[in-house]
């Protein structure tokens, strides 16, 4: 071999060497870049999975959220956490809600971006959500695939959109979804302590309730009708009959479904043992019923059902019969409605003051407008 030759060829070998040196170190410096990507993604996102199994990626951080729950739930918990200030958009259920007006005066304020049933997408999207979570109410194939559109618009807009169930949306409803809900928004927030700490809150009053009425006999259950509006009342389908039957441990007069048409023939035929008037159309008292008077619902005709003639009706208020932050209040109303030999040692009226002062924080004058708010007359939708 010439030393020409011989040049040459050491040369390329150089040449080869030096490309291959950049070719790794590019490569070197492209992996350590996608490593400081990936850190960086890590840190300021993280992966939620929702109620229909969904992974779903959000800001570590949520500082901006929209809430379309109709029952208001997840404000209540956010105002309970003092994280409230983070909602940027609700529902219009929301924010007729006399209750919320009471204890989030800012809901006020917070832009309403209108109903589950009908979104105003462009005011959802000027409010700059960093994620938009939703209390589904599926109990039909319609409201199923509604609630997949809102999804897929929302994706296509580039929002999170995180799917919590209410309870009354399973086949067999079950306060243990309602914990779940709770964890779930723990984990969405960085709060999973405080909803462990709230779901423990409630379910002291659950088991409290449960422990004094299970080991009564199904023969000694009273039949109860759970009389939600004037026009419908609650079958054993509801969380409302699961909160009956399984904690209170009374018998729904009703055997299917979830909500039936009522009428005063139809209270008669029931003859229940026990009514429970819910607060859905606006708060109706004991005494209302026992007087026979007209609350939408005449109950001057229903006078001789066995519930009414041995003065075994109680009331609800308008937060309190749904599977919302005051719910155990609601059980207390009905277990010393059923049992009250066994809650001489229990006043509900109490027990709502010190929910009221230990989970929302209110002072006397709050308090007293939320007790009020509670027993609202008008429609409360």
């Amino acid at each position: 071999m010439s030393i020409r030759a011989l040049i040459i060829l050491l040369l390329c070998g150089a040449l080869i060497g030096m490309l291959c040196g950049c070719t790794t170190q590019e490569k070197e410096a492209i992996d350590t870049k996608e490593q400081v990507g990936n850190k960086v993604e890590m840190e300021n996102y993280k992966v939620v999975k929702d109620m229909w199994g969904r992974d779903v990626k959000i800001k570590n951080n949520v500082e901006r959220v929209a809430l379309i729950d109709f029952t208001g739930t997840y404000i209540k918990v956010l105002k309970i956490w003092d994280m409230d200030d983070r909602v940027v958009a609700v529902d219009h259920s929301q924010k007729k809600n006399e209750f919320l007006r009471v204890i989030c005066p800012r809901i006020e304020n917070i832009v309403d971006v209108g109903s589950s049933k009908e979104i105003n997408y462009e005011t959802l999207a000027s409010t700059k959500p960093d994620v938009v979570i939703i209390r589904a109410f599926v109990t039909n194939k319609e409201r199923e695939d509604r609630y997949k559109d809102m999804i897929q618009k929302l994706d296509e807009m580039n929002i999170p959109v995180v799917i919590l169930l209410h309870p009354t949306s399973f086949d067999k409803p079950d306060v243990k979804t309602m914990w779940e809900e709770i964890r779930i928004l723990g984990q969405i927030f960085n709060k999973e302590k405080e909803a462990d700490d709230l779901i423990n809150y409630l379910n002291n009053y659950v088991k409290l309730i449960s422990d004094r009425t299970k080991d009564i006999p199904e023969d000694k259950r009273p039949r109860v009708l759970l009389f939600a509006t004037p026009d419908y009342m609650l079958g054993p389908g509801t969380i409302q009959s699961y909160f009956l039957e399984e904690i209170v441990h009374g018998k729904n007069v009703l055997k299917e479904g979830r909500w039936l048409k009522t009428s005063p023939e139809q209270v008669l035929k029931l003859n229940p043992d026990a009514l429970i008037i819910l607060g859905h159309a606006g708060y109706v008292s004991p005494e209302e019923v026992y007087e026979g008077k007209d609350t939408g619902f005449n109950w001057k005709l229903v006078q001789d059902i066995n519930a009414i003639k041995n003065r075994k009706v109680g009331s609800l208020g308008i937060t309190e019969w749904r599977a919302t932050i005051e719910f155990p209040i609601g059980l207390l109303r009905e277990a010393k409605t059923l049992y009250p030999e066994r809650f001489t040692d229990i006043d509900p009226d109490k027990e709502e003051i010190k929910l009221y002062k230990e989970l929302y924080k209110l002072d006397d004058n709050t308090l007293q407008e939320a007790i009020k708010a509670q027993r609202y007359r008008g429609n409360p939708h």
